[in-house]
Parts: structure tokens; sequence; C-alpha cells
């Protein structure tokens, strides 16, 4: 197969970003032809193969106003690389790469599938803008009365939409009412952490006890659940007061005013907090092994790669019972599901396995098996082959 992946951007990590990467890598090498177009490409995050030929379009990104403004001519930019390409199919990922894969004007054989990992927040999640910071809430009601209706006739006219979950296959269905088929990203369950490795976090973040470190991962928006994990650690706190709470990856400015105001607030100690910022991938793995629970406060996720990779290394994850977590973690087996985001409830079940030593290492031998059973990246990878392949081949 000839297949371009097509998004806006590869700059920061995603779910998505992370997805393309991984399965452009593994489609090259099992034979495919390969291009990647995107308007900017970090090459220094995001490692492919030498055999994928990589296409920047240029132009600000989506989180720059002036991309709206430039919208026509972002939309000529990439129709003039699009149409220029020899291949089967495209893939896109979000908008606004999926309307312009729909206006291709090349021949009618080359198919297009949207790989949707969720439809655009801005457009379709009434619990994100309207719960926005105020610029944000302008900004988003101004996309969806000028650019919704692009975002709507992409998602029309592709030939296939593929969703990341159940529960975005019913989002998908409630928002372009259309059928979608489902197929899990997964992850890779060989590249885990080798215990004999000397990477001691404790020494790295200068920790002078054996704290009980909670992790915490990608805070890059005002659904990801910030204020959440603070009242919810406040909790802890007061039963297990050398707790840690570590939070790494991309954290969005107004999360982290919003962690010093509720550190001050609510009398946590400043050293419980542990803000490390961006972690490089190849280290990752440790910060989850070495973690004794991972919270997932995240409202209405989509699907989530954190609770897979974090139950891969044998670390529980304690989320809410909503979006992909459901999907993905097995309550009271491979960490637990808070039923109406009750913060309570979600402290009292981090308290009841720091303290029962037996029931945590049931939990955190189930959660390795569940994701080497379930969640392997080379099972899923073979699946979206076939399923491109009877795309292509479909008449």
């Amino acid at each position: 197969m000839k297949i371009a992946f097509v998004t806006s951007h590869l700059t920061v990590f995603t779910g998505a970003c992370k997805f393309l990467t991984d399965y452009a890598n593994a489609f090259s090498e099992r034979g495919h032809e390969i291009t990647v177009v995107a308007q900017r490409i970090n090459q220094d995050n995001f490692k492919f193969n030498e055999k994928i030929t990589l296409i920047e379009a240029g132009g600000p990104l989506p989180s720059n106003p002036f991309h709206w403004l430039r919208f026509k001519k972002i939309k000529k930019r990439y129709l003039k690389i699009l149409n220029k390409l020899d291949i089967d199919l495209f893939v896109s990922l979000y908008f606004p790469s999926n309307y312009f894969c729909s206006k291709v004007n090349i021949r009618k054989c080359v198919k297009h599938v949207n790989y949707c990992n969720e439809p655009y927040l801005f457009f379709h999640n009434k619990e994100f803008y309207s719960n926005a910071p105020f610029f944000l809430k302008i900004y988003s009601r101004v996309l969806r009365y000028f650019f919704k209706k692009y975002d709507i006739k992409g998602a029309h006219d592709t030939d296939e939409i593929i969703s990341s979950s159940n529960y975005i296959q019913k989002q998908v269905r409630n928002c372009y009412n259309r059928e979608s088929l489902v197929h899990y990203i997964g992850v890779d369950c060989e590249n885990t952490t080798n215990h004999k490795d000397n990477y001691n976090l404790e020494q790295i973040l200068n920790l002078k006890k054996k704290p009980p470190i909670i992790f915490a991962l990608g805070l890059t928006h005002h659904m990801k659940g910030t204020k959440e994990l603070l009242l919810i650690l406040k909790k802890i706190l007061g039963h297990i007061p050398e707790t840690i709470l570590l939070i790494g990856g991309w954290i969005k400015k107004e999360n982290k005013v919003m962690i010093k105001k509720l550190i001050k607030k609510l009398k946590i100690p400043p050293e419980n907090v542990i803000i490390y910022g961006f972690i490089e991938g190849k280290l990752l793995n440790y910060f989850y092994d070495q973690s004794y629970l991972t919270f997932y406060t995240t409202l209405n996720e989509a699907f989530g790669l954190i609770p897979l990779e974090s139950m891969l290394n044998g670390t529980p994850v304690i989320a809410f019972e909503e979006g992909g977590p459901l999907e993905t973690i097995l309550d009271g087996k491979t960490g637990y599901l808070i039923k109406n985001r009750n913060l309570n409830e979600f402290a009292k079940k981090v308290i009841t396995l720091m303290k029962d030593k037996d029931l945590y290492s049931k939990f955190s031998e189930n959660a390795k098996e569940h994701v080497k059973n379930n969640y392997c990246y080379k099972k899923w990878v073979p699946d979206l082959e076939l399923i491109l392949l009877k795309i292509i081949n479909k008449k």
C-alpha cells in the first residue's frame, strides 16, 4: 500500500501524534510506502523510519488565531501537496486535515480514511467549550460559527471513519451521523523497563526518603482534571502525609497557575508536589514503574494511552468512570473507576491500595497481564493493515 498520513502538526505529544508516528513506522517496516504530511514536524521528538517521506506544509498552527485567518491559504498549500502524491490511501487525523483530504482533486481510486481519536473538541464537546477559560470560550464560539460545517463535510465525504474506541464510535454517530469501525491503538508491550537498569527516580527527584509517588501526566487543557488532582491529594495527605504527587508532560500555563494557587489555598506542603515537565519517551516507563499509582483525572477522555502505559508497567490506575478508561481499566482488578467524579471515593480507594500491600500486588500483576493480553501494539498493527486493505480494494 501507498499511504499518506495527514495531520495538522507533530509538535507536542498526544495520543494521535503517537499513533501516527508508531503506525507510520510499523507500516513502513512491513513494506508499505509511507508519506507524512503536516504543517510542522518536530523530528527531534518524533522519530521516523528513514524510508518515510516527510512533507511540511508550513504556516501557523491551529493553536494560533492566524491559522484560521489564513485558512484558505493553508488549505491551498495542503491541496498542492496532496494532489501531487502517488498513493492509494489518505489517513487523516483531526480537523482540518480530514476536510483537506476530502477536497483532493485526484483520481477516484484513491481512498480517504479519517482516523478519529475524537471529534474536534472546539466544535463538538459542549462540556469542553462551556467550561473553558473566557478567551478560549469566545475563540471556540467563533471557530464553531465559521468552521464546524467544514469538519462535518470532511467527515461526510470520507470513505470510512475509524474510531479509536467504542466511546468515540458513539460520538462519531452523534456528531457526524455516521457509523464507524473501532480500532484500538495499543502500546508497545516489548518496550518496558529493565529493573536492573541503573535509573533511580528518587535520586533524580532528589528525594531523601522513599515516599509513595503518585504519577500524573499530560495536563494539556482545562479538562484534564488539574483541580480534581490537587483536591484528591489534599485528602490523601491527611492519612499518608509523605505522599508525593509527580506531574509530568506538557502542562498548559493556566494549569500551572491553578496548581500554584491550589497548593497555597489548600495548604499543601510545596515539597509534596513536583512538576517535572517533559519526559523523554525512552524514560517514561521508568516513571510509571517507580511510581506507586497513576492518577487519571481527565474528564471524558476519548481513549487515553496513559492508563495502558501505566498498567503495562504494573502500576495500577485510578480514574473517573467515564470515556476511554471504561474500556481499558478493569474496576477492582487493575485499578479503580470512580463514579460521579466523587473525590472522597477516589481518595478512599487510593488509601486502600496504599495500605493493603497484598491487594496492590494483585492489582499490579493483573494490570500487566490485562494489557499484554488485550492491548499489545503488535496485535493492532496488522488489524489496521487489514482494515485499510479492505477499504482500498472496496469498489
